[in-house]
């Protein structure tokens, strides 16, 4: 069983390797047409996921079921080449399928459910599967919800035969195109000395600070989390570090574990690469991906300050003194010496989007850039010899999850085929605006609470596609510009993950933490209340979005200083902490006046701005006056 099991590990390794090459040289050259280059990234993962399914199983019926599927995968995909001419020009056009059509359509549906369903999880397949069925039951339903007949060979040419949509979608097709790459080189940054970067940044920083590992848990996360795209990778990536020390400089262990996971959750919306849904993103809102990136970074900013400031609030509240934990703190020297190795290559992706370039393009050559550097670095350091043995496992760590990435994506395009053939995607928009009454701000309820309640224990991307489908079109006929809608969603979709009772980046950080997940969850929620803020700004005050509006860079900049004002004065509401320690009272005001704050970005009154300057200012001047005096005493009685 060992033998064979390192047999597979092999096969994974070559069939990875192979998939990482294929697709990084498809960037600079077509080899095949795009139909076909999407059936050969399923054909890869589908075979990737099996495999992987096949390691982990310990009994031997369930790797004898593992390896049928993986027949399988290569029978259903290798179909579409063969007959590949014939369905694109005859038989999925008039969409008169013969029968061996239809069962390979079947399969590769039930392929792909099966395969997402071992990646993540039973949540998202549930979600599909009812899709599907309403597709074939949707015709007995009563009333507005009732879908139009739907024949088998329909159904199947939309799903899969007709290789426009379905299957071989929009949404497979970004994960062949951007997705998977940008996978891969958020592994090749784990597995260089680009690594240690994020940690040395984070300990620097975390030096100089109360909080300072909570502070280093959020800038490594946040460096971390804009690449690798996923929560649960973020916190087993960074948490491992830095929950550990955090229980060890003073915060309780649910504080722990809720501060890393509301902080790797995060990353997700943190510019340059925020993640694999922010091209999805782009993809649907049609527009280009460098403006998307520049409109999120205010709000990720925001949001981590946000973070920083509670973990800092908190430490002074449970009198943490860290500085001892980082007395051996890495050196500026060193810091500057690894940075090359992160901020180049993301410095290359940065120029060459700026510069209009596809996202396909830009990160070939930051893989190259970052070979490049990595081959340096490791002959200045006398390692050269180590570079394979590092690389290759994370290589093949990288494409198996963007071959999970890769199945959902495939597994979405049945769903949106079901919203268009069934005209769901029509009629859900307009039942919404029909409940909200035109009133926009309902209207965000609903949908917010939709994508949240989609978003339990589903990967961001496939909460954020299935609600995008419905839920965008009704804010946009309600008058949200297209971009904001867009970002109101992806960003609820996001932190989903933060929120109880199926918090799934709590999951893990509890896990490090050893800590009670529901009180770990409950916490991460609260850290990362701002991003349930911030959805709400991108479409009543979009100035906070760089680019978004006429009114400027200043504006944009002041508007974010208020909201930053105002998460200051909720975060001190939250923790019980200003200058001290502090009671109900105090409390209670703090969280008025930041309520008044957020206010006014919300209804743009001029007459609510002065009273919340007031109120503010009368706040923290009381605050500091209290602090004084109580310092005084507590002088004068040590005397």
């Amino acid at each position: 069983m060992k033998l064979l099991d390192k047999s597979v590990i092999v096969i994974m390794t070559i069939l990875g390797i192979f998939m990482i090459v294929y697709h990084m040289i498809y960037t600079q050259m077509v080899l095949i047409e795009p139909t076909q280059h999407q059936n050969l990234h399923l054909m890869c993962a589908l075979c990737l996921v099996y495999l992987m399914s096949f390691h982990k199983e310990k009994k031997y019926f369930k790797k004898v079921i593992a390896f049928i599927l993986i027949l399988l995968s290569i029978y259903a995909t290798g179909y579409i080449f063969l007959e590949y001419t014939e369905l694109q020009e005859i038989r999925g056009p008039i969409g008169m399928l013969n029968t061996q059509d239809m069962v390979v359509a079947t399969m590769i549906v039930v392929l792909c459910i099966e395969a997402s369903r071992r990646a993540f999880g039973l949540a998202f397949p549930l979600v599909a599967v009812c899709f599907i069925l309403y597709c074939f039951f949707g015709h007995m339903l009563p009333g507005a919800i009732a879908a139009p007949e739907i024949s088998y060979m329909e159904m199947m040419t939309s799903f899969v035969m007709g290789l426009s949509g379905g299957v071989y979608g929009s949404t497979l097709s970004v994960s062949a195109n951007y997705i998977f790459l940008f996978v891969i080189f958020g592994s090749l940054l784990s597995a260089t000395g680009a690594s240690q970067f994020f940690n040395r940044v984070g300990a620097a920083a975390g030096k100089r600070l109360a909080g300072g590992p909570a502070i280093s848990s959020v800038i490594s996360s946040a460096l971390v989390g804009s690449i690798t795209g996923s929560s649960l990778a973020n916190v087993v990536t960074t948490g491992t570090f830095t929950i550990p020390l955090m229980k060890k400089a003073g915060y309780k262990p649910y504080q722990a574990g809720a501060i890393e996971a509301a902080a790797s959750t995060g990353g997700q919306i943190m510019p340059p690469v925020m993640g694999a849904t922010a091209f999805v993103l782009a993809e649907m809102a049609s527009t280009p991906y460098v403006e998307v990136m520049t409109a999120a970074f205010l709000p990720a900013l925001l949001y981590f300050l946000s973070i920083g400031i509670y973990a800092q609030l908190q430490a002074k509240k449970l009198r943490i003194d860290a500085s001892a934990l980082f007395s051996d703190a890495y050196t500026s020297r060193q810091i500057f010496r690894d940075a090359p190795l992160f901020l180049g290559p993301l410095g290359v992706i940065m120029a060459l989007l700026f510069l209009g370039y596809s996202p396909m393009f830009t990160v070939f050559w930051g893989v190259m850039v970052l070979l490049l550097l990595n081959a340096f670095h490791l002959l200045s350091e006398g390692k050269f010899k180590d570079a394979v043995p590092t690389l290759i496992p994370e290589l093949r760590e990288g494409a198996v999850t963007g071959a999970k990435i890769a199945v959902t994506c495939a597994l979405l395009g049945p769903i949106v085929a079901v919203m268009t053939k069934t005209s769901l995607g029509i009629r859900i928009p307009s039942i919404i605006t029909l409940l909200c009454g035109g009133n926009v701000f309902i209207a965000l309820i609903i949908t917010a609470f939709v994508c949240i309640l989609l978003g339990m224990g589903v990967p961001t991307l496939a909460a954020y596609l299935m609600v995008a489908m419905v839920g965008v079109p009704a804010l946009v006929n309600l008058g949200v510009p297209t971009l904001a809608a867009h970002m109101y969603v992806f960003i609820f979709a996001v932190f989903s993950s933060i929120t109880p009772p199926v918090a799934t980046a709590a999951i893990p950080a509890s896990g490090i933490a050893g800590s009670s997940y529901m009180k770990t969850a409950f916490e991460a929620f609260k850290v990362g209340f701002v991003a349930f803020i911030i959805p709400f700004l991108c479409v009543f005050a979009p100035e906070v979005m760089l680019g978004q509006t006429t009114a400027g860079i200043f504006v944009s900049l002041l508007a974010f200083f208020w909201g930053l004002g105002a998460v200051l004065l909720l975060s001190m509401s939250i923790c019980g902490f200003t200058f001290m320690p502090v009671g109900r009272v105090a409390r209670i005001v703090s969280f008025v006046i930041g309520i008044l704050m957020v206010s006014c970005m919300f209804f743009r009154e001029p007459w609510l701005i002065l009273p919340a300057v007031i109120s503010s200012f009368s706040f923290f001047i009381h605050q500091g006056l209290v602090h004084k005096s109580f310092s005084a005493k507590k002088t004068e009685n040590a005397l």
